[in-house]
């Protein structure tokens, strides 16, 4: 069925301006009993109008295939009596004021159809803030209407407010609308907004404390004891009616409390209505010359908590009278050579200076100006006081070869002896072809500073100088020699030392550095760094003051007093130069060119200070004489100031040993009395930096690159097959093995450290060195990576040449060392130190009953220091038969107390450290009593000398025999330094076996004396053979004299020896020794026959008594021959004996 719907019949409404007309067919398809219709309603927002209630109808026309129904139309009806009805409502819900402006106004709006004239009631309503206190009420009556005029969108509601003096917190309130009315048929209504919440605040009134001013100027004042107040305001402003307390202090700024200014910390009171106060400060007179100074005031938060503090720091600036910067030179310093001191126009005349001598910065108020007849009158009205000026040195590399200069440096590193702050530049600063600029400032007479002026740049002559280099351009050092020598006794000043002598030539620039440690850093090693004194205590790196030994390389002498007169102008001058600096340089001969360091040191110190070891300890050099040989380590270094060196400095390390051996004697009595080529299609610039000689003899060289182009050196590369390489044509066997020990991470022209190494170690390696590196570019627009990406191009190659040679160890040093043996009688004098000497003590008789005290030690007067001792190993005693006084000369084939031989009657070995089971106890039912020093309690002083060493036994066992026996004591002992002096107790007896081997190949010997086979007159015994090169072995021999006018009467069972007795040693107990001679006396009764030989034998030796002249032993042995070492002689530690 199709409907025909047929157009709206209008009533009231207007099409397109109340709605939207329609007019459309509705289809309906098959079983479809409903359709909808919509229809737009306009409305008037733009143009509001109240027009109450219309209509507009909806009727159905020309139906097909379908009848129309009833109804057939339908009327809708659009209410405009509300939507559009004149609303009002405030258009803010919050309005905030301050008390201080008096009115609010709170903007009321209308919409809806404003053609009619409103009027609405805006009353307010008190909430923490009071009507008549905070605010003026507006009453809900008609006299709180807000009028709306037609047309008129909106309205203010004026608020008035209450304003007081008194600070109060936040405040509020509340405005309403009510009672709305309209000229409208329908009225006016109210919207959702009806009220609003005002806010009062009362900032103004809020105590705040504060300084009146944040910056104030005062002037110092401009004599002592005056003194200038500064008044600094504190406001308070607000509410005044209550108390506040706020504290008030001072604060250093570049100013100080106490010297410029009295400090200030202070509470200030604002009672009620105070609203100032005043805070004083007092500046000071300083009587310095500075620049502006300033200091602060600050403000602490109010103690009562009621104000708020603002503005709480304020500056004070204390202004100076006088300027700084108000004296100057008349004109620029001038560099000169210290030879041209005294005519500085010469200078002026672009004569550059020498090398190798210091330079001086002469002023312009210096009367050795070239120009002081002009510059004087202007330095004396300026009252420049030159004796203060202060100085400064700018050093730079010297020119390269393509003209490119290194920029100017500070010279800002001191040395324990040089000074960069003085007039004069040393000329370890700078070398040949150096860029040299000195700045000097200005002082007045009152020590004030002015302003600085620096000089022209100036380079050091390349042609001229002290003491060139044999070849200009060279890098390396020269050999050096060390020379050893033992003073000895009588040198007057330095007895019994050691003379270290060490002479190095000299070259223009030159810092030698001798030490007994090895040198690195010299950043740190020659700064006044007290590292240096502890590391370095054998060096010339000390100054005379720094010393901990006796002696050093540095004396506080200035000048040398071999040197008559000054090689130089100026050398000796302490006024230029400074004293440091001159007790260094006085061991240069600047007209030889060469250093001498001389030092003195004892054994002791070379051992202890000096890192000495001990190479050989107590070996023995031949049958009568021992030694030991200490070896300390000798580093020497050649030092030049470098601009790329590390630290700033560059240096060439030697190093060498010191072998000092002293010998003593140990048998006494039988003595009678670069740049590449300029041609390279890459340039670059090599800098060695250090040199030396490793310790297997080899060459060690570093150096540094700077790449001048973009990219860097590589020791190789995959797209090449060439490789960076060392060769030098002068010695075509060398081969060196480059490396690379880092690179700045940067393809701009990056610095390259390197180092190569020689594999083959050769004497002299002095010659030029090719060193070709391979350059390898990189693209403008490529960062650094590693590993990097860049481009091989062909070898650059720098020539380099070394003047380098190995040094030879000095002659090792040989000196004699005297050796004492004493016996005596009082415990006291054994117990001593020795220093006074024994006298006559020495020389003593020994009673029956007394102890006999021996004492073996080194001559106090030859300084060992605590660093040896003396050890004593074993210990005879033999008595001669017929007179016979017992030798020991192994050439002759005499022995003294160590062997049996026909002269000797007895032979006792009465002390053996390593082996004490096996000496002999007793004589007969005597004992000796024999113990050494060590090994007795009360002998702890004697054990703890350095160089001594003893022992003591009973007298009584010697009075055995008849008289006219003279007895012979026989001594063996070693000198070793005290690490080792222990080391051979504990080992076994080389003539222990000796014996046991001889025990065993003839048994019968033990028992019967009298069959006992001789040896002959040329065997040499067993422990004679001990005391040889191969071990360590010395002896010493004294005679034991006896005071028998004392003697106790003996029993006649005590005298059971008898003149003729077979000569043996008694190395066994006391009861084996009585029973072998109770056998002895029986044999010889039984057998007359034997009788009769002895009586034969008796007989001669009476014969032989009478030709024989007896000569009394002496009682002190010393010996002061010189013995040296076979060249070349080598002896390890052997086993003890």
């Amino acid at each position: 069925m199709k409907t025909t719907l047929p157009k709206t019949q209008l009533n009231l409404l207007t099409a397109g301006v109340d709605y939207v007309g329609i007019s459309r067919n509705l289809d309906f398809a098959p079983g479809v009993t409903m359709q909808t219709l919509r229809v737009t309603i306009l409305d008037d927002l733009g143009q509001p109008v109240l027009e109450g209630t219309e209509r507009f109808e909806l009727i159905l026309r020309m139906p097909m295939n379908a009848i129309l129904g009833e109804p057939d139309r339908a009327t809708i009806f659009i209410n405009d009596s509300y939507s559009d009805l004149p609303k009002v409502q405030f258009r803010d819900p919050v309005y905030i004021a301050n008390e201080k402006d008096g009115q609010l106004s709170a903007m009321v709006y209308r919409s809806g159809d404003i053609s009619y004239k409103s009027t609405v009631r805006c009353y307010t309503r008190q909430g923490s803030a009071q009507v008549m206190m905070d605010f003026n009420e507006r009453p809900n009556t008609d006299a709180s209407i807000v009028t709306f005029l037609p047309g008129e969108v909106e309205k203010p509601c004026v608020l008035t407010l209450v304003d007081d003096s008194v600070h109060e917190e936040d405040e509020e309130l509340r405005l309403v609308l009510g009672s709305p009315k309209s000229a409208s048929p329908f009225g006016a209504s109210i919207g959702v907004q009806n009220e609003t919440l005002v806010k009062i605040k009362d900032d103004s009134d809020k105590a705040i404390i504060r300084f009146g001013e944040t910056k104030f100027s005062v002037s110092e004042p401009k004599e002592a004891g005056q003194f200038s107040v500064v008044k600094v305001p504190v406001r308070r402003v607000g509410d005044t009616s209550k108390v506040s307390v706020v504290r008030v202090h001072t604060k250093d700024g570049s100013a100080t409390s106490g010297e410029d200014y009295h400090p200030v910390s202070e509470d200030i009171q604002f009672k009620e209505g105070e609203t100032q106060h005043f805070v004083e400060v007092e500046i000071l007179f300083d009587g310095i010359r500075e620049m502006r100074e300033a200091f602060t005031v600050h403000l602490k938060p109010d103690e009562n908590m009621v104000a708020e503090t603002q503005m709480n720091k304020a500056i004070i600036y204390i202004e100076e009278t006088n300027s700084m910067a108000d004296v100057t030179f008349p004109s620029v310093p001038q560099v000169v050579s210290l030879l041209q001191y005294d005519d500085t126009s010469r200078a002026r005349g672009n004569l550059p200076p020498v090398a190798g001598y210091p330079v001086a910065c002469v002023t312009a108020c210096n009367p050795k100006y070239s120009e002081y007849d002009k510059t004087g009158s202007i330095c004396t009205s300026e009252h420049i006081n030159n004796t203060l000026t202060q100085y400064r040195w700018l050093v730079s590399a010297p020119t390269g070869p393509d003209g490119v200069t290194s920029p100017m440096r500070e010279v800002d590193f001191n040395t324990f002896f040089t000074s960069s702050k003085l007039i004069t530049l040393d000329s370890i600063y700078f070398q040949a072809g150096s860029r040299v600029q000195c700045a000097a400032r200005a002082v007045n007479s009152n020590g004030d500073e002015g302003l600085e002026l620096s000089s022209h740049i100036i380079s050091v002559s390349v042609e001229e100088g002290m003491c060139q280099p044999r070849k200009v351009g060279t890098v390396g050092a020269e050999p050096f020699s060390a020379k050893l020598r033992y003073t000895g006794a009588d040198e007057p000043d330095y007895p019994n030392l050691i003379k270290l002598t060490v002479t190095m030539p000299h070259m223009d620039g030159m810092l030698p550095v001798v030490s007994t440690r090895a040198l690195s850093n010299f950043e740190l090693t020659l700064s006044p760094d007290g590292t240096r004194v502890g590391n370095h205590r054998c060096s010339n790196l000390l100054d005379y003051n720094e010393v901990t030994t006796r002696y050093g390389f540095l004396t506080d002498s200035t000048k040398n007093p071999e040197v008559i007169g000054e090689t130089a102008p100026y050398q000796y001058s302490a006024t230029l130069r400074g004293t440091n600096t001159l007790r260094f340089y006085r061991n240069l001969n600047l007209e030889a060119c060469l250093w001498e360091f001389v030092s003195y040191y004892d054994m002791s110190e070379l051992l202890t200070d000096c890192g000495g070891t001990i190479g050989t300890d107590g070996q023995v050099l031949n049958l009568v004489q021992s030694y030991v040989t200490l070896r300390v380590p000798l580093h020497v270094s050649y030092v030049f100031h470098s601009p790329v060196g590390a630290g700033g400095w560059q240096h060439f390390d030697l190093q060498s040993e010191l072998r000092l051996t002293f010998v003593y004697d140990t048998a006494i009595l039988w003595k009678d009395g670069v740049g590449s080529p300029p041609e390279a299609e890459l340039q670059g610039a090599l800098f060695p930096t250090s040199m030396r000689i490793n310790e297997q003899g080899r060459l060690v060289v570093n150096f540094r690159t700077e790449a001048r182009f973009r990219g860097l050196f590589v020791t190789s590369h995959s797209a090449s097959a060439l490789s960076s390489m060392i060769m030098c044509p002068d010695h075509p066997g060398l081969t060196f093995n480059l490396s690379l020990v880092r690179s700045e991470p940067t393809y701009n022209q990056p610095m390259q450290q390197w180092t190569f190494i020689s594999d083959f170690a050769v004497r002299d390696y002095s010659g030029t060195y090719t060193v070709k590196l391979i350059p390898c570019t990189a693209a403008p627009y490529l960062e650094y990576t590693l590993p990097p990406v860049c481009n091989p191009r062909e070898p650059v190659t720098f020539d380099l040449d070394i003047r380098f040679q190995q040094v030879s160890d000095p002659v090792a040093a040989e000196f004699n060392l005297n050796t004492q043996m004493f016996l005596l009688s009082k415990k006291t004098l054994w117990l001593s130190d020795g220093s006074m000497g024994f006298g006559q003590e020495s020389d003593t008789a020994f009673s029956e009953g007394d102890v006999i005290y021996g004492r073996v030690m080194v001559d106090p007067v030859q300084n060992l220091g605590h660093s040896f001792i003396c050890n004593i190993e074993k210990v005879f005693l033999c008595t001669g038969a017929d007179g016979y006084v017992p030798k020991y000369n192994p050439t002759n084939f005499e022995y003294g107390c160590l062997a049996d031989s026909p002269s000797l009657l007895y032979r006792f070995k009465i002390v053996d450290k390593a082996q004490p089971e096996t000496q002999a106890r007793s004589f007969g039912n005597v004992g000796f009593n024999a113990i050494l020093a060590v090994d007795d309690p009360e002998a702890l002083p004697l054990v703890r000398q350095p160089g001594s060493d003893g022992f003591r036994m009973d007298s009584t066992a010697l009075f055995q025999v008849s008289a006219g026996r003279e007895w012979y004591i026989h001594t063996i002992y070693t000198v070793r330094s005290r690490d080792n002096a222990n080391r051979g107790i504990g080992k076994r007896s080389l003539e222990y076996h000796s014996v046991a081997q001889g025990a065993d190949l003839v048994p019968a010997l033990a028992v019967a004396g009298r069959d006992r086979t001789r040896r002959s007159a040329s065997e040499i015994p067993n422990v004679a053979e001990e005391i040889g090169a191969e071990n360590n072995r010395g002896t010493n021999i004294l005679h034991i004299t006896l005071d028998r006018s004392r003697r106790r009467p003996p029993s006649p069972g005590q005298e059971v020896f008898a003149d003729g007795v077979v000569p043996r040693e008694l190395n066994t107990h006391s009861g084996d020794d009585g029973t072998v001679t109770i056998a002895s006396i029986l044999v010889g009764v039984l057998l007359t026959i034997l009788i009769i030989i002895l009586a034969i034998l008796l007989a001669c030796s009476e014969q032989r008594k009478r030709r024989k002249k007896k000569n009394a032993a002496p009682t002190v042995s010393g010996s002061t021959e010189p013995m040296v070492t076979a060249q070349g002689y080598h002896s390890n530690d052997s086993s003890e004996v």
